[in-house]
Parts: structure tokens; C-alpha cells; sequence
């Protein structure tokens, strides 16, 4: 979605090239959830301008996909269900303002809200050992280069922040042992990536929680889904392709299939991702959280990694990961074993002379760069010597096969 700044340094988007995305588990049958599905919703934009029809879409469509009876809170703008603050546009591109549309607002989306509404979702938590937790954000999202994209932030109601140090701030009351999926559609939003360590810092250990995330884009770029296009057959985001391989439905109402790579008859988010990075018709560079982890801890130069040749890749790579990197490699026409050098080559063609990479083809081979050297580094990772590691690393991988909707 737009954001407030949308500058990136050459330097900056080669990183974020590589930044990764998740090595999946070869099945996801271990991956179950129990015990009621405790949902937070927070949507809008910072304003009335910039609170365009599809992200109250988004809200909506998330809302009917979860499973019936269980407890979601939704905040929403100012809170207000009688204010017309959705900005539209109809078929002849004329704009004007409505009411939302959505079943239950329950609160403005302002920095105590979000606040108030993880601490009671944590305290239910400490009294319900089988639960778990779904946390979706939609909306618009700022960067913020001068802490080098780490702590970037989500635009709340009033042009208010919930920056990623704040965000993990609020999750530590959560207890150890609840299950967190968190899925965050605005720009700039891998940053929240690093919810997966203490206080949100990279420089620090591990927080201790059962949490994992996925992102519509990684941390230095933008990402798709702020239309104000009332036809919502004509949307493209990451919202849409994620959650209806997750549900089999998508906002239309429309049956979906093909993300079951691994043919267990089950849809984890792993899979749903993959889903994402095969048909998302947009600028989305999705990534998820082990992607930060394995960036994070395997720190092997990228261009040692891009010549690993393509068929270890392949041999290395889950169904999921597999069925991306076939599809994406098809989409760019790239061949041969040389296929992720060759594609890394071009993007930094493309940015050294300030190309456009918002291009389909550009995105596709950012997408592929990026699934590439994840499955390389998971290799490296699950083939080295750290145990405790590889045990963190493959916790992780299970909680993102696990499905909030099933």
C-alpha cells in the first residue's frame, strides 16, 4: 500500500533482494492447532484519504473466513461505524465517501486500543493453555531508514505509529507456549519480521514465544492493496492469494485450489505463501518469519550463495518452495543450472542503472532470488552442527505449516 516515503538506496533493495523467503517443512501433519481461535483485526488508513475501499475489503473478507463462533475484536479508523471515512471510486472514477460495511467495529485502530486489546487477548490466554492467536493488520506502513528498515512502522488512525519495538513490547505478556500467527499486508511490513526476537531488536536473543508472521513485502519496499476501486474482482494482493489458498475460498466467493503441495490434504500457511508467490498479480515481495531467521543467523555471502547450482536447489527445496520456483523461473524464462546467479545478475543491472522494479518481471525475479537462497541457507543451516539451532529453526517451520482457519 502507499506509504508516507518511498525511498530506497541501491544498496538497500540489493539487501532486500536477498532478504529471503521461508524454507517450508516437507510436511505440514504435525502442524495442529487446538482450543478456540482468538482473532484481533486492526484496518484503516491514517486518515480519510488514505482509507481507501480495499482495505475495508480486506477486513471484511478475513472476518467471513473465520471459523464460526470464534472470538474476534476488530478495530477499525476512528471506531466509529456511522462516520464516512471509506474513500471509493466507482466505475466512471468518480470518488466519494461511505459508511463501512463491516459486521462489528469495536474500536478506533489508535496506538491504547491495539494496546488494551493484545493485554486482554494475552490475559485469556494465561487461563486457556489450548488456545491460539490470530493478529491481521491492514492498512498502510512507513519505513524508517535511519534505524535501517528495522523498525519500521504501521500507520494507525490519526496518523499515530505502532512500530515494530512497540509491537513486540506488546506481545510479551502473551504467555510462552500460545501459538501467534501474525499476517501484516501494509508497506514496508517484513520489518515486523523481527517480532521473532526480544523487543523487536535483531541484536538481540530470541523472544520467547511460539510466534511466527508473514508480510506482504519485505522491509525497504511497498507493497499492493490500497485501491479505492469498489470492483473487488480487481484486486491483487497479498491478502487475497494468502488467505484464500489458506481457506479454498476466495473474496469473491469463488473456490480455490492448487495449494496443497505436499498432498497431505491440509493448506498451512507455508503452502499459502508459496500460493502467494506464484500468483499475486502485484509489487508484492512477501516474506515470513523464517526468512529473518535465516538470515539472521546463517550469514553466508550472497554471492557465494547464487552459484549453488540449480539442481541441488531443486533437490533441497519443500513441495511448496519447488512449486514456486518452477512457476517463477517460468514466468522470467530462466534456464539452466547458473538460473539464480543469472537472475541476482540482473537485478543489480537493473539497480545500478535505476531500472524500474516494480515491473512484473522484476518483482518475479526478486521473488525468486529470494526463495532461492532460502532454500540454500535452510540447507546450510540443517546440515550444520549448531542442534539447538536446527531445533529452533524447525519449531519455527511448524508453527508457519499451521492453518488459523481450519
Amino acid at each position: 500500500m502507499n506509504s508516507r516515503q518511498g525511498f530506497a538506496a541501491i544498496s538497500i533493495l540489493l539487501v532486500a533482494t536477498l532478504g529471503g523467503i521461508a524454507a517450508s517443512p516437507k510436511s505440514n501433519s504435525e502442524a495442529k492447532l487446538s482450543g478456540p481461535y482468538r482473532t484481533l483485526i486492526v484496518g484503516g488508513g491514517p486518515d480519510t484519504e488514505h482509507n481507501q475501499a480495499a482495505i475495508e475489503s480486506n477486513v471484511r473478507y478475513v472476518t467471513r473466513l473465520l471459523p464460526p463462533g470464534s472470538p474476534i475484536r476488530t478495530l477499525f479508523t476512528d471506531g466509529n461505524p456511522q462516520s464516512k471515512n471509506i474513500l471509493c471510486e466507482d466505475a466512471d472514477s468518480k470518488t466519494y465517501y461511505r459508511t463501512p460495511e463491516i459486521p462489528h467495529i469495536d474500536g478506533p485502530a489508535e496506538l491504547g486500543h491495539v494496546k488494551s486489546e493484545l493485554s486482554n487477548i494475552a490475559s485469556d490466554m494465561s487461563t486457556n493453555p489450548n488456545g491460539s492467536v490470530l493478529l491481521y493488520f491492514t492498512g498502510h506502513g512507513s519505513p524508517n531508514p535511519e534505524s535501517q528498515f528495522d523498525n519500521n512502522y504501521y500507520d494507525l488512525w490519526d496518523h499515530k505509529e505502532l512500530r515494530v519495538t512497540t509491537l513486540a513490547s506488546s506481545l510479551k505478556s502473551f504467555p510462552k507456549k500460545t501459538p501467534i500467527a501474525l499476517v501484516m499486508v501494509e508497506c514496508f511490513s517484513g520489518a515486523f519480521g523481527n517480532i521473532l526476537f526480544a523487543d523487536g531488536d535483531p541484536k538481540a536473543g530470541l523472544a520467547d514465544l511460539d510466534i511466527c508472521g508473514f508480510y506482504a513485502s519485505v522491509a525497504q519496499r511497498t507493497a499492493a492493496g490500497c485501491t479505492p476501486e469498489i470492483n473487488e474482482a480487481n484486486y491483487r494482493d497479498f491478502t487475497g492469494y494468502f488467505f484464500a489458498a489458506l481457506s479454498g475460498v476466495d473474496r469473491m466467493g469463488k473456490q480455490v485450489s492448487g495449494a496443497d503441495y505436499n498432498h497431505d490434504g491440509k493448506v498451512g500457511m507455508n503452502e499459502a505463501f508459496a500460493y502467494s508467490l506464484i500468483h499475486d498479480d502485484s509489487i508484492d515481495t512477501p516474506v515470513c518469519t523464517s526468512d529473518v531467521f535465516l538470515r539472521h543467523y546463517i550469514t553466508t555471502k550472497d554471492l557465494d550463495v547464487v552459484q549453488t547450482p540449480y539442481a541441488e536447489i531443486q533437490s533441497w527445496a519443500s513441495p511448496a518452495q519447488l512449486a514456486a520456483l518452477t512457476a517463477l523461473s517460468k514466468s522470467v524464462d530462466l534456464r539452466g543450472e547458473d538460473r539464480l546467479a543469472v537472475a541476482y545478475q540482473e537485478f543489480r543491472r537493473d539497480m545500478e542503472k535505476n531500472a524500474d522494479t516494480s515491473s512484473t518481471r522484476a518483482v518475479h525475479m526478486i521473488r525468486f532470488v529470494r526463495l532461492g537462497k532460502s532454500v540454500v541457507l535452510g540447507h546450510m543451516l540443517q546440515t550444520g552442527t549448531d542442534e539447538a539451532l536446527k531445533r529452533q529453526y524447525a519449531a519455527l517451520l511448524a508453527a508457519e505449516s499451521a492453518n488459523p482457519l481450519r
